[in-house]
């Protein structure tokens, strides 16, 4: 299947914090990943000021594998 995307480009931000939302918020319908009308980065903005420790740590960690690769190929 297709990769995490990445939160530094801007193109895919958007898809990038609606997976994070869905693999890190608990959940149990759509409606619990954000607000009617609000938009993927704003409720990923919202879950992120109060996520638990570790889900920032394996968030952050995601982004930086990204970043090795990157530096890796360079």
């Amino acid at each position: 299947g297709p990769g995490i995307p990445r939160r530094d480009r801007p193109a895919l931000y958007a898809r990038y914090c609606r997976l994070m939302l869905i693999l890190f918020k608990p959940w149990g319908s759509a409606a619990d990943l954000r607000r009617q009308g609000e938009s993927w980065p704003s409720a990923f903005d919202r879950f992120e000021k109060d996520a638990p420790s570790h889900a920032k740590f394996v968030i952050n960690n995601m982004q930086l594998l990204h970043e090795c690769r990157d530096s890796r190929d360079d």
